[in-house]
């Protein structure tokens, strides 16, 4: 006897996705680790031509992957060889934060070579002083043998040339200002010269 289409289609309803295999996870972790590093050098280059589309795909690379990382760590608890696989993950977050350090360094020289800088700059990158600023916190808490050497320092040179950068950067806020501002000069100015009076 055929089991009609509505029955299979309700067999299928009824099935649960099945979810991924940890191990798979980790290394989808690897595989977003290596887009980053790609994604970062492609970011340094548009910098250098005032271009920061790239920058975004790299930071939400970087946000790809610490998402994936809160998920792994959310299903180790159910897992009898949890302990072995936040190890890895804990490697991988470790990694891609030395990744994120280093190019950012890039991207604050490349800015920093630039004497004019474009309305944008200043919101673009005023939130990487935070995110070195936890960097740091996270960095000093590994083993000093698992950073690279000198890495804390070329952070701290980061966050002073970027605090520069934002300083000496036009902001959005205030290129709004001026248009507003100019605006309302214009509407106070005479709407053309006065017609002389008839004799």
């Amino acid at each position: 006897m055929s089991v009609s289409a509505s029955a299979l289609r309700w067999e299928e309803s009824r099935r649960k996705p099945v979810p991924a295999a940890m191990s798979e996870l980790v290394r989808a972790l690897g595989r977003l680790r290596g887009e980053a590093v790609v994604l970062a050098e492609e970011a340094y280059q548009a910098i250098q031509h005032h271009s920061y589309e790239p920058y975004w795909h790299f930071r939400d690379k970087l946000d790809e992957h610490a998402a994936l990382v809160e998920i792994i760590r959310g299903r180790l608890a159910r897992l009898k060889e949890g302990p072995i696989i936040a190890e890895s993950v804990d490697r991988e977050e470790h990694d891609i934060l030395i990744i994120a350090v280093q190019a950012c360094l890039k991207f604050s020289f490349a800015l920093s070579a630039n004497p004019l800088l474009p309305i944008g700059a200043r919101e673009t990158f005023m939130h990487e002083v935070d995110a070195l600023k936890q960097a740091r916190c996270k960095l000093q808490a590994s083993p000093s043998d698992s950073i690279p050497e000198g890495l804390l320092d070329e952070l701290d040179t980061t966050l002073m040339i970027l605090e520069e950068i934002i300083e000496k950067s036009p902001s959005l806020a205030d290129f709004a200002a001026d248009r507003r501002r100019s605006a309302s000069e214009r509407e106070d100015e005479p709407i053309g010269e006065p017609t002389p009076a008839a004799a």
